[in-house]
């Protein structure tokens, strides 16, 4: 699923009104772009949030592991930890 810039809804059990945003949709290498991604959880407890390029993942917070926020390298992506909760 892509947002393009534009918000998305998905609907599932344990999961209410999830969104994700990507500004600006489109960048070039070295440029920056925000992603966020807000949802409810229903009183579930949250197991992981995880960012992909492609087939490869670059970032996942697990608030549940020590440390809950876990970068990987991604050749062009940079994650600024400070920012990424």
């Amino acid at each position: 699923m892509t947002s393009r810039g534009k918000e998305t809804s998905v609907t599932g059990t344990g999961l209410r009104n999830l969104s994700l945003s990507i500004k600006p949709p489109w960048v070039r290498r070295g440029q920056e772009a925000q992603l966020h991604c807000q949802y409810e959880m229903e009183g579930a407890p949250l197991y992981s949030v995880k960012w992909y390029r492609g087939t490869l993942e670059f970032y996942r917070y697990s608030p549940f592991e020590n440390p809950p926020a876990k970068i990987f390298p991604f050749t062009g992506i940079k994650v600024d930890g400070s920012l990424s909760l």
